[in-house]
C-alpha cells in the first residue's frame, strides 16, 4: 500500500487515535531525500543475511536519522515451500504492531522452520500468548490466497524486473535504481553517502 507523503502525518495521528493504521512495512521520514525498497523472501538465505546484517546498521545510520525512508516488500520465490506461510505470519504480526519483531524472528530462525514448516512455533517464542492468538486468527482468516499488499509487492517486483532476492531499489531524485542480490552494508553506505551529497 503506497501512501501520498502529505497524508502520512494525518494517518499517523489517526493510528494513534485508533483510526486507520499506516503501512507497517514503512519506516523513516516521509520527507527523506532517499527511499530504499527492499524485496525479500523469508526462505531465501541471502535475504536472511541482508535482514540480519545489513538492515540494522542501515536503519540506525540512515532511517532513524531521517536520511532514508525504508519500505520492505515481499517477493515470494515459487519454489520456497514455506515462504508464503512465513509471509502471512509476518504480515499478520504487522497488523497488530509486531512486524519488526516477528520478521526478525522469522529470518533468525529460518534454518529451523525452513526444514519443517513450523513458522508458528518460532513466532510464538517472541509474542505474548494473547498476541500470538491474534496472529493465528489473522493467518487463518487470510485463507490460502496471498494478501492484497503481498500481491501488490509482487506486481511491483515484476515492474522492477526482479531476477533474484534480495533486491534493493534506491529511489533518489525521481530515479529508481535496482540492485539485484542486495549489497553488504559498507558498499550500500558508500553508495548512499554519494546519493546524499
Amino acid at each position: 500500500m503506497r501512501q501520498l507523503p502529505f497524508l502520512l502525518p494525518v494517518l499517523a495521528f489517526l493510528a494513534m487515535a485508533g483510526g486507520p493504521a499506516t503501512n507497517f512495512k514503512v519506516s523513516g521520514s516521509p520527507t527523506a531525500p532517499v527511499q530504499i525498497e527492499v524485496y525479500t523472501d523469508y526462505e531465501c538465505p541471502k535475504c536472511r543475511e541482508l535482514d540480519l546484517e545489513t538492515l540494522p546498521p542501515l536503519v540506525r545510520d540512515y532511517v532513524q536519522t531521517g536520511k532514508v525512508r525504508l519500505l520492505r516488500r515481499d517477493f515470494i520465490i515459487p519454489y520456497h515451500k514455506y515462504s508464503p506461510l512465513a509471509t502471512k505470519y509476518a504480515n499478520a504480526a504487522g497488523e497488530i504492531g509486531k512486524f519488526d519483531v516477528v520478521a526478525t524472528q522469522i529470518f533468525q530462525t529460518q534454518p529451523q522452520w525452513a526444514q519443517n514448516g513450523n513458522v508458528d512455533g518460532e513466532v510464538a517464542k517472541v509474542l505474548s500468548p494473547a498476541d500470538m492468538q491474534k496472529v493465528r486468527d489473522l493467518v487463518k482468516a487470510s485463507g490460502p490466497d496471498l494478501s492484497p499488499s503481498v500481491k501488490a509487492d509482487m506486481a511491483m517486483g515484476e515492474k522492477d524486473h526482479l531476477e533474484e532476492t534480495p533486491t534493493i531499489v534506491i529511489i533518489a531524485k525521481g530515479k529508481r535504481e535496482v540492485i539485484s542480490g542486495g549489497a553488504p552494508y559498507m558498499i550500500l553506505k558508500s553508495y548512499l553517502d554519494q546519493k546524499l551529497k
